[in-house]
Formats: C-alpha cells, structure tokens, sequence
C-alpha cells in the first residue's frame, strides 16, 4: 500500500496500520485513512463533504487522487483516501445531537429515507430467506416470528406519516455506542434521515450492550417534545429490530455463527419493559395507536 500511496497520492508514507480493507497512516501530522468504498453515492457524498468543511464542519475531507479521481482502483477494488480532523475519543449522546444539529447544507441528490418502504421490503425479503433456509439455523427458527412481529408493529405505526412532515438532518448509516468521533465525522457514512436516528439506534445499541439507558432517554424525550408524528417515528424506530437483524445478516453471509443472537434474545423481556415506558410517556403526550400486546 506503500507504493499505491506514493504513486496515486504522491504521498511518501513509512508507518501503516491495517485494519481489515482499511489503512491508517500519519502525514505531516494529519491522520489520514485509505479505506475500501462500495458507496454509489460517493459523488454525492464528496460534495456534501466539501460543503459541510466549508461551514467549518469538520468531517473528514475526502481527497482526489493525482488523475482527480474520488475513487482510486487498487487491487481492483475501490478505495478512497480521506484526511482526518478530529480525534479518537468515544462519542456521548451529545455529540450525536450536535451532529444530528448540523446546519447542513442540503444536497436534493441525496434520497429521503422512506422507512415503511424500506422495513416492508426488507421484512419480505428475510421472510423468503428463512423460508428456504431456515432449518440450518435453529437459534433464528426459534426467535425469527418474535422479531417479525415487532417490525410489523413498527411498519403500521408509520405507514400512514407523510414523510416530507418530518425534520430531517445528517445522520449514519448504523450508530454504535462504542463510536468514536472518528466514526461520528466519517462522511462515508453519512445519510439524510429523521433527526432521531442515530438517537435511537445509540440508545438500542447501549441498551442491548446491558448499559442502563433509560433516563437518556426520558430526558431526551422531555427537551424534544416530539410532535404526534414525530412520536410515532421515533416509538417506531425504537420498535424496529435493528439489533436483531444486524446480527442475523451477519449469520446468514457467514460472518459470526448464530449463538450471537441469545446475547439480544436473552434480553428481550428487559427491552420489553422499557418499550412500556417510552411508550406509555409518549402515549400521555400525544394520542399514539393502541398497542394492547405490549401494556397488558
């Protein structure tokens, strides 16, 4: 990676870590990262970069190669090389706010997520998989109509929300709560959605991480004051599976073997209880749909 550096970057770089398809380094005391890209959007997304660093938004920049080409064909694989601002400290709720608070600069070019859509189709589509290959998996035979119910359940609260009645904002792809700010400012993975995404998605993954998350949420639920909408997205969201189907991709592509999964299903009458709650707060602000299973 040496010499691709040298000759597509012009950049003469000795000490290298890889991680996976990925590559850090250190030049004239930046830290740069070279990583392996499958995005379609990456024109978008360097736009969008650029932009953001404009405003004095500090995401990573994505630098052209010496042809001033985004992606560079090393390998015969794509990679893009980005240099980086900010450090490696773990991120917190309100990094994650502030982020999501960006006064972005709004690219049309970038797709609005449509989450009925998007869950409906997924959900069909894990249906036929489990289907025709399920008995090879019995840890997710067993548990597979359990997590189908909840996205139901989650795909009719927000089946009848027009979609351009939401805030949106700069969110991720997928949110951890062991991110760090690295993560947080990788514009890579960078996405237009509802401004409580990542919200949501750090508080299941800190949750399902046995991290007592409850009163973040309550309070982020107290200073937002979402609307009748807005609750029903974000009680959807929180619904939604997340967990449970990152890990079951990971199974089926034969990335981790299924015992994987009993570290969510073991813990999914304690997530129950605490769907109870956020709802319950919610349903006394606003008039959300009755969900009986869930408060009897």
């Amino acid at each position: 990676m040496k010499n691709a550096l040298s000759y597509y970057y012009g950049l003469d770089v000795n000490n290298i870590h890889q991680k996976d398809k990925t590559f850090y380094f250190k030049y004239e005391n930046f830290e740069y990262v070279l990583t392996k890209v499958e995005n379609t959007d990456i024109e978008i997304i360097y736009e969008l970069a650029n932009n953001l660093n404009q405003i004095g938004v500090y995401c990573h920049q994505i630098i052209p190669n010496n042809n001033k080409q985004i992606i560079t064909k090393i390998n015969d694989e794509d990679y893009v090389l980005m240099k980086m601002f900010v450090d490696k400290d773990k991120i917190n709720l309100n990094d994650i706010i502030n982020f999501n608070n960006i006064n972005y600069i709004e690219n049309k070019k970038l797709t609005i997520i449509d989450w009925y859509t998007l869950w409906s189709e997924k959900i069909d589509y894990f249906e036929y998989q489990i289907s025709q290959i399920g008995k090879k998996y019995p840890v997710i035979r067993k548990s597979f109509s359990y997590y189908i119910g909840l996205s139901e359940n989650a795909i009719t609260l927000v089946k009848n929300i027009p979609i351009d009645k939401l805030y949106y904002s700069l969110n991720h792809r997928r949110i951890n709560y062991k991110d760090n700010m690295q993560s947080l400012y990788n514009p890579l993975s960078f996405i237009i959605d509802i401004r409580f995404r990542d919200v949501c998605e750090y508080f299941k993954s800190s949750f399902f991480n046995k991290i007592n998350i409850e009163n973040e949420i309550m309070l982020y639920l107290y200073y937002n004051d979402l609307n009748y909408n807005e609750s029903c997205y974000f009680f959807a969201r929180m619904l939604f599976p997340t967990y449970y189907f990152d890990i079951y991709e990971k199974i089926i592509n034969n990335e981790i073997d299924e015992i994987k999964l009993n570290s969510v299903i073991s813990l999914a009458e304690d997530y129950e209880i605490l769907l109870k709650k956020i709802y319950l707060y919610l349903k006394n602000k606003v008039n959300l749909p009755n969900l009986e299973w869930l408060i009897n």
